[in-house]
């Protein structure tokens, strides 16, 4: 195995609090759902109106949504928390998370980071919304998205060998013979903030110097763009971009 370039520590009490935090929503949003649906049965056996069925609905719609996405955060946290204390290694062949094969930089489209901390905190301070992103956050949502794209994803997802992990592999449509999948890692979830970013430099350089496009941005929007015309041939842009690294 290649000497480590940067290795990454899980930090065990945000891990833990994250845990706590997730299951704590999954097991609201089921009860909510299962007394939501109990009322919706209700209100259709009852014949009440349509405006109080259609409320109902909805409801049941977030309980789902909010459920679902409880459950992919945890599947895309064990990409980097298993058993050992190292999150995420950096060396010369590629790079290691602690749930997963290791992602050689020859198979490597791109890096890419969406640093969300300035959109993140505003709508923390929502009325409305506010309390439900905090949550989130502290959930496992994290404000720092790191994601690699390799050429070919399902060969990837075959890799992991049935482990769970394959899951939090996103695959695309064919580009250039093979399907494309994109790894979502949130670093600042489980991994401490300054290592967090310090990993991040590790990566966009390291791959850099390798000839792997980068770019680190602060925008969704912003990064959708630059990432859209690299993992889907139908992204509609007018002009493709120099993919080499954006701000």
């Amino acid at each position: 195995m290649a000497e480590p370039i940067f290795e990454a520590s899980v930090d065990r009490a945000k891990v833990d609090t994250v845990g706590r935090w997730n299951s704590g929503i999954i097991l609201v949003s089921v009860a909510l759902g299962c007394l939501v649906t109990a009322g919706l049965v209700f209100a259709i056996a009852s014949g009440m109106r349509w405006f109080t069925i259609i409320i109902a609905v909805l409801g049941v719609a977030a309980c789902l949504i909010s459920t679902v996405m409880a459950l992919r955060r945890r599947r895309a946290l064990m990409l980097l928390v298993t058993g050992t204390d190292i999150a995420l290694t950096v060396t010369d062949e590629g790079v290691r998370l602690a749930g997963a094969p290791l992602i050689a930089w020859h198979d490597m489209v791109f890096v890419g980071v969406l640093d969300d901390r300035t959109r993140s905190a505003r709508m923390q301070r929502l009325p409305v919304s506010g309390p439900l992103a905090t949550a989130a956050l502290k959930a496992g949502n994290g404000t720092l998205l790191c994601e690699i794209c390799v050429r070919d994803g399902a060969a990837l997802k075959r890799a992991f060998g049935g482990d769970r992990g394959a899951e939090r592999v996103t695959l695309f449509d064919q580009f250039d013979g093979a399907r494309r999948g994109l790894i979502p890692l949130m670093l600042d979830a489980v991994i401490e903030d300054s290592t967090a970013h310090q990993a991040v430099r590790v990566l966009i350089d390291e791959a850099s110097r390798r000839g792997v496009p980068t770019g680190t941005h602060t925008s969704v929007f912003g990064y959708f763009e630059w990432k859209g015309p690299m993992i889907d041939r139908k992204w509609p842009v007018a002009e493709r971009k120099d993919t080499r690294g954006t701000a």
